[in-house]
């Protein structure tokens, strides 16, 4: 995905990091945020100012046809070619109040960077 400034004819950055085909692409209501849907299996959420990838979101276990962000940015749901819907949240807080309620005791340091990219708080 190449993200160019119109008014400069300058392109300002390829993103990179999907081995499939990209079949839909969305910004946030802001455009801080792009999202990518492809034929990988997976949906990308990309910074648009840095370029880079934020969320490489799985679960879908068949291409990725549609991808939107949720008005308030908080969620991105996914539509793919194996008939599901799925919803992800995107923010850390929220993930991190989601585990904590379904697990049974509390991520390592470790497990946090890991699963998480980020240090527990």
């Amino acid at each position: 995905i190449d993200i160019w400034d119109i008014e400069k004819t300058k392109k300002i950055h390829a993103l990179t990091g999907h081995a499939g085909l990209i079949y839909r692409i969305i910004f946030n209501r802001d455009g801080t945020r792009l999202a990518s849907a492809s034929f990988d299996r997976l949906a990308k959420v990309w910074d648009v100012q840095s370029g880079a990838e934020i969320f490489s979101l799985y679960g879908n276990t068949s291409n990725v046809f549609g991808v939107s962000f949720s008005p308030d940015g908080k969620h991105l749901v996914t539509a793919g070619a194996d008939g599901t819907v799925r919803t992800y949240t995107l923010v850390l807080e929220d993930l991190i109040t989601l585990a904590k309620s379904r697990v049974t005791r509390s991520l390592t340091a470790e497990e946090c960077q890991k699963y998480l990219h980020h240090a527990c708080p």
